[in-house]
């Protein structure tokens, strides 16, 4: 008995189009369920190399606007401070003119230097607060924003 192979080109075809297709409708589904053109780096590597840029940018774009931010509430804070050092000076020159008054008593002016003393101590203080570890008013602190 002698051996036959039998085949169907056009139904061979017709598998390989199958296939074909259903290769296609998977990554046509896999696009539409994740919301994204490029669902791999085959689909599209130009694409996928401008929107990792893109990526990086907005990266470096929301770094740089916290830093902004921070720097923001930084000088805020040096400001209520300022305000605050600006009313201590001034009540310690009117401390001053009111000690040189003749007509004041020794308890006066001794209630007047205690006071002055209590404003140089928050003077003082003032002048060593930090913002987030960095000081206010120190020349130079080595520490960069962010």
């Amino acid at each position: 008995m002698g051996l036959t192979i039998n085949s169907n080109p056009a139904a061979i075809k017709a598998a390989f189009s199958l296939n074909k297709n259903n290769a296609q409708l998977q990554k046509s589904l896999a696009r539409l369920s994740s919301g994204r053109r490029i669902v791999g780096p085959a689909d599209d590597a130009g694409g996928l190399a401008v929107s990792m840029k893109l990526g990086a940018s907005i990266g470096r774009t929301k770094a740089a606007i916290a830093n902004i931010q921070n720097a923001l509430s930084f000088g805020e804070v040096q400001d209520g401070a300022l305000q605050s050092t600006a009313r201590i000076v001034d009540r310690m020159a009117e401390l001053k003119s009111l000690s040189l008054d003749v007509m004041k008593s020794e308890a006066d002016k001794s209630n007047y230097d205690t006071e002055f003393k209590a404003l140089q101590q928050q003077l003082y203080q003032l002048a060593q607060e930090t913002f987030n570890g960095v000081s206010l008013f120190a020349a130079t602190t080595g520490k960069v924003f962010g």
